[in-house]
C-alpha cells in the first residue's frame, strides 16, 4: 500500500524511507497544474470563443459576400450558400458567426481577385473561357455547345459560380452583331465569334483517280430524277456544286422537284445524300417549321430540303416567306425564350412535293428550276445507292461536285425553262390573267382593239361561266386591265348615233377618219363578234 503522508511513512518505515521519496520528487521537477499553452481546450457545447474552437475557426475562414446571402471560404476559394454553411457548422455556431462583431465581409470583386486564375480545374475559370455574354441581350454564347443560351439557362447549369462569373472583371462579352454565321470566313476573328466551324464531311480526294466509282449509283439517281435530260442534269450539278466550291455562297435560285409518281427517289438523293455532305448545316423541314412563329430552324443552315411545306390553304400566304428565304441576304431568327437576332442568310433550298402545284409561280418569277420526275426508282438502283451511302458514296460525290466545271454559272444564273415550270405557271394563273392572255393572243372570239369597258366585262363573265371560273367584280377586273391598257371616257358613233362611255383605247384612228367614227367602228365589231353581248 502506497503511503502519501510523510508522518505515517516515518512511523511505518523510518526516516530513510522519507528521505528517498523526497529526493525522487525533486528530480521529477515541479508539477504544472495549467494545461500547455499550445494545447487547445475542448470545445464547449455552445461553441464558445475558445482559441481554435468552431466559432474562432469560422471567423478566420469564412466571409459573408456583401449584398448576398452567400459565404466565401477563404481556404478552398469556394462560394457556399448559407443553408450549406448552416448544415456544415451547425445552427448555433453558424448563427454566432453570422452575428459576431468580428465576422468578415467581402465583395465579389475581392472574391474573384483571390481565386487562382491558373487553376484548370476551377469551375469559374472554365466558365470564363466557355461563356461569352452577348450585349445588349439576356443571352450568352456557349463555345462548347456552339449555340446561344439564355442567362437563366446558364444560371441553372452552374448556380454556385454564376454570380462570380457575372461580376468577374475578366468575363468576356461581344456585341450582338459580332456573333456571326460566316461560312465565307471573311469576318475578323479578333472581333467576332464565327459560329461556322466547317463542313463536317471530308471529300474523298482519291475519288477522281478511280473515276468516282464509289458514287456511280448516286450520280445515276440524279440523272434518273432529271429524266435523262443532260441539259437539266448539268444545271442541277452546277447548282449543287457552286456552294461547295464557294462555301457560304447564297444562290438566287432554288430547285423544285415535284411529281405525282410515288417513290421516284427525290428524298433519297436530296434528303439523304446531300444532307450527309452538309451534316449539321443541313436540315429536312416540313410545313410546321415554315408556319411557325419561331425561325430558329433557319439559323446556321447552308442547305435545306423542304418536303410538302405548303397546305392547299397556305400556298399563297407563304409565298412571300419562301421568296425571301431564296433571295434575302439576311434573316431574323426568333427562338422561344431567347432574344431574337439578325443573321446572314447562306441557306440554299430544295423543294420536294407530290402535288401538281406545290405553290403558285408567277410568269416573271425566275427563282425556280422545276423538274417533273416521270418514273419510279428501280429496286436495283435504290439498293445500289443504299450501298454507296454506307461505303463512302457521299464523300466521293462531294469530291465530284468539287471537281465539276462551273463554266459561267454564278449565284445569279437564271434557271433554264422546262415544261414542268410552264405547267405550274399555267396552273397558277388567276382566271383574269388567262382571259387577258388569250384575248391579246387572238384566241378568243373578240378582237383585241378599242372597246368599252362594259363590253369587255360582259364577255368576261360569259367566258367564266363557260370555263368554270368564278368572275371578279367589274370594278376589280377593269382596274386590273387599266394598268395595262389606256382607259378614258370617250365619245363614239354607231349607226349614226353618238354615245359616250368608259373605253379601253388601244390604237390611233387611221388617217382621214375621226376618232369618234373609228371608236364607233371598233365597238360595233367587238359587239358583233361577241355575239350575245348587249350594247349600252
Amino acid at each position: 500500500m502506497a503511503l502519501t503522508d510523510f508522518n505515517d511513512l516515518h512511523k511505518a518505515q523510518g526516516l530513510e524511507a522519507v528521505r528517498e521519496q523526497v529526493l525522487a520528487a525533486i528530480e521529477a521537477g515541479p508539477v504544472n497544474s495549467e494545461p500547455p499553452e499550445e494545447s487547445p481546450p475542448a470545445p464547449s457545447d455552445t461553441g464558445g470563443a475558445g482559441e481554435d474552437g468552431p466559432l474562432e475557426n469560422a471567423l478566420k475562414r469564412y466571409a459573408l459576400i456583401h449584398g448576398e446571402t452567400k459565404v466565401f471560404d477563404q481556404y478552398s476559394k469556394t462560394v457556399y450558400k448559407q443553408a450549406g454553411m448552416k448544415a456544415t457548422l451547425g445552427a448555433k455556431v453558424f448563427n454566432a458567426w453570422l452575428n459576431h462583431e468580428h465576422r468578415k465581409t467581402t465583395t465579389w470583386v475581392e472574391v474573384n481577385g483571390r481565386v487562382a486564375e491558373s487553376a484548370d480545374n476551377d469551375p469559374l475559370n472554365r466558365m470564363l473561357e466557355r461563356f461569352v455574354y452577348i450585349y445588349p441581350t439576356k443571352n450568352v454564347w456557349d463555345r462548347q455547345y456552339q449555340d446561344v443560351v439564355t442567362l437563366e439557362a446558364l444560371k441553372a447549369l452552374m448556380p454556385n459560380e454564376f454570380s462570380r462569373w457575372n461580376e468577374h472583371p475578366q468575363r468576356q462579352f461581344r456585341f450582338q452583331e459580332d456573333i456571326v454565321f460566316d461560312p465565307t470566313q471573311t469576318s475578323d476573328p479578333d472581333k467576332t465569334i464565327n459560329t461556322f466551324t466547317g463542313i463536317p464531311l471530308a471529300p474523298d480526294e482519291l475519288a477522281k483517280g478511280d473515276g468516282y466509282s464509289r458514287c456511280v449509283a448516286i450520280l445515276e439517281l440524279l440523272k434518273h430524277l432529271c429524266n435523262g435530260d443532260d441539259e437539266v442534269l448539268d444545271w442541277v450539278l452546277r447548282w449543287l456544286a457552286y456552294p461547295l466550291q464557294h462555301v457560304g455562297a447564297k444562290l438566287d435560285t432554288a430547285l423544285l422537284f415535284h411529281s405525282d409518281v410515288q417513290g421516284s427517289g427525290k428524298s433519297l438523293f436530296f434528303g439523304r445524300v446531300m444532307t450527309t455532305i452538309y451534316g449539321r448545316y443541313a436540315s429536312v423541314l416540313g410545313q410546321h417549321q415554315l408556319e411557325s412563329q419561331y425561325t430558329d430552324w433557319r439559323s446556321r443552315l447552308l442547305y435545306a430540303v423542304f418536303e410538302e411545306v405548303l397546305s392547299r390553304t397556305e400556298k399563297h400566304n407563304q409565298m412571300g416567306t419562301i421568296k425571301h428565304m431564296i433571295t434575302g441576304t439576311t434573316q431574323r431568327i426568333e427562338r422561344k425564350f431567347v432574344s431574337g437576332w439578325e443573321e446572314a442568310n447562306h441557306m440554299n433550298g430544295v423543294f420536294l412535293s407530290n402535288e401538281i402545284q406545290p405553290f403558285p409561280l408567277e410568269p416573271s418569277d425566275r427563282r425556280f428550276l422545276v423538274v417533273w420526275p416521270r418514273h419510279t426508282l428501280s429496286v436495283e438502283l435504290q439498293h445500289a445507292v443504299s450501298r454507296e451511302l454506307d461505303n463512302g458514296g457521299p464523300a466521293a460525290f462531294y469530291q465530284l461536285l468539287l471537281d465539276y466545271p462551273l463554266a459561267d454559272f454564278n449565284p445569279h444564273t437564271k434557271p433554264i425553262q422546262t415544261r414542268a415550270r410552264e405547267r405550274i405557271v399555267e396552273f397558277s394563273l388567276p382566271n383574269f390573267e388567262v382571259f387577258f392572255r388569250d384575248w391579246k393572243a387572238g384566241d378568243l372570239d373578240i378582237p383585241f382593239h378599242s372597246c368599252t369597258t362594259r363590253d369587255v366585262y360582259l364577255y368576261y363573265r360569259r367566258w367564266c361561266s363557260e370555263t368554270g371560273n368564278r368572275p371578279l367584280t367589274e370594278t376589280k377586273l377593269i382596274t386590273i386591265f387599266s394598268s395595262r391598257l389606256t382607259k378614258s371616257r370617250e365619245r363614239f358613233r354607231t349607226a349614226g348615233v353618238e354615245h359616250q362611255a368608259m373605253m379601253f383605247v388601244m390604237e390611233e384612228p387611221p388617217a382621214g377618219k375621226s376618232k369618234t367614227d373609228h371608236l364607233g367602228g371598233c365597238v360595233a365589231e367587238f359587239r358583233m363578234k361577241a355575239g350575245n353581248v348587249e350594247p349600252d
